[in-house]
């Protein structure tokens, strides 16, 4: 009978977190069988079942929720062992990333090149999307690592490191709120005041920015919601109305006059931008690739 090993323990507390033989095996970079072979080892030498079937999930039995709040730990700990001795630059496995579409559009292919150099036999599932849809995600384990807005995770369940902040401008175009030097025609609070504003949805931290200042301002008007950043921009590119955008994502149309700063606006509280991974994730390989996410990060 084999002894128990890394293998079965690491394979366990996969399927625990991702609720599948199937997705565990994805995630491990294996096979289905590779995964059910493992569990009836593990199961025939511990002498009690670890699961139990519930429709498509696989649940824990009591037994082995036990066994496997023992064991994350012990595996997190080897990990740190494992990191601080390994350059990481032959792991493999797939990846599932959820990124803030701001990243996705400004430094996330150089990251992608880099993390390829680094570890080319790594492969990748990215996922463009809302902060609190892919936290969700990440909190359920069917995410890896997210490079998101992410302020409301908590340092217990995750690690969160930051990879830089974005200034954010009050713009609009030039056929909207005329052009004067490098900023409006007309003052930001009047355009405010009279033209339509746009934002992204509710759950972005530029809308509670823009919600703020239209706050302290005492205008109450509705704002129009986009939740994709690149049509946001076209919308305001388009005149249709002012905004609030990042400065990375906008910079070349500040360049070319495509649109100006709203005149005298005031400064803007930053966005942090952190990665966050679940605290039982590999260490080796997601340290890894939060440092080059730092390196390659256009953010300050």
């Amino acid at each position: 009978m084999s002894k128990i090993n890394i293998l079965h323990l690491q394979t366990l507390c996969q399927i625990a977190q991702l609720g599948s033989y199937q997705a565990a095996a994805d995630h491990l970079y294996t096979t289905q069988p590779t995964v059910s072979a493992r569990m009836r080892e593990l199961e025939i030498r511990l002498g009690f079942p670890v699961f139990q079937k519930r429709g498509r999930r696989m649940d824990l039995t009591t037994q082995g929720r036990e066994l496997v709040q023992q064991v994350k730990p012990l595996l997190a700990s080897l990990e740190d062992v494992i990191y601080a001795l390994d350059d990481a630059s032959h792991a493999s496995g797939l990846i599932r990333l959820g990124i803030a579409g701001l990243i996705a559009q400004t430094w996330f292919p150089q990251f992608i090149t880099a993390a390829r150099a680094a570890m080319p036999q790594l492969s990748f599932d990215v996922g463009v999307g809302q902060t609190a849809l892919s936290v969700s995600k990440l909190e359920s384990g069917h995410l890896d690592l997210v490079f998101m807005a992410t302020p409301s995770l908590t340092s217990d369940r995750f690690h969160v490191e930051s990879i830089g902040v974005a200034d954010v401008r009050l713009v609009g175009a030039p056929s909207l709120v005329g052009r004067e030097n490098e900023q409006s025609e007309v003052e930001w609070l009047a355009l405010l005041q009279t033209q339509p504003i746009w934002s992204l949805s509710s759950e972005s931290p530029m809308h509670a920015i823009l919600k703020g200042v239209l706050r302290e301002q005492n205008i109450r008007k509705k704002v129009d919601i986009c939740n994709d950043v690149l049509t946001l921009k076209k919308l305001i590119c388009g005149g249709t109305g002012v905004g609030l955008m990042t400065h990375a994502l906008i910079e070349q149309e500040l360049k070319r006059g495509e649109l100006v700063v709203l005149k005298n606006a005031p400064p803007l509280p930053q966005i942090n931008f952190n990665a966050a991974w679940g605290i039982d994730q590999s260490q080796t390989v997601i340290r890894r690739l939060v440092k080059l996410a730092k390196a390659m990060s256009t953010f300050r």
